[in-house]
């Protein structure tokens, strides 16, 4: 496969996941304003606020990324496809970690009073948007190894 058709697929996979994620992230911020009547509000809430879920910083983690693909796309440079690998390397971790936090809260290990940090509490951690989210930033570091070692 040549570089720039690696390039580019991992930018399309990576605005796959920024359409995926903002998709689940919006009408979270509709139905929290709906009830709520702001998006500020942070304390005794039913439905977690989205701007204190993980679920937010995930969706604007892809936006960054997808734009600094692209942007490696149009002029392929090795040092910034390896910038772009590490940073993708980071969602991964981010994307684990609220994955392993999500598996220790539908377990109930944190206890009654651990405070969600997750877009869908109560859910299966596997069918989450969080764990899709994971596939796209794990898929897409998986195409910059391979691309990094092209550019080289």
């Amino acid at each position: 496969m040549k570089i720039k058709n690696l390039l580019l697929l991992q930018s399309v996979i990576l605005a796959g996941g920024t359409v995926f994620a903002w998709s689940k992230l919006l009408p979270q911020f509709s139905n929290f304003q709906s009830i709520y009547g702001t998006i500020f509000r942070f304390r005794d809430c039913i439905i977690p606020n989205p701007l204190a879920t993980a679920c937010f910083y995930g969706s604007m983690a892809f936006i960054f990324v997808t734009v600094f693909s692209f942007f490696i796309w149009h002029k392929p440079d090795h040092l910034h496809e390896r910038y772009l690998r590490n940073l993708l390397l980071f969602c991964v971790i981010f994307a684990s970690s609220v994955v392993s936090f999500e598996f220790a809260d539908y377990y109930k290990l944190f206890g009654a009073n651990a405070i969600p940090i997750t877009c869908t509490p109560g859910v299966f951690p596997l069918l989450t948007p969080c764990f899709t989210g994971l596939m796209f930033f794990l898929t897409s570091y998986i195409i910059s190894i391979f691309a990094t070692r092209r550019l080289t």
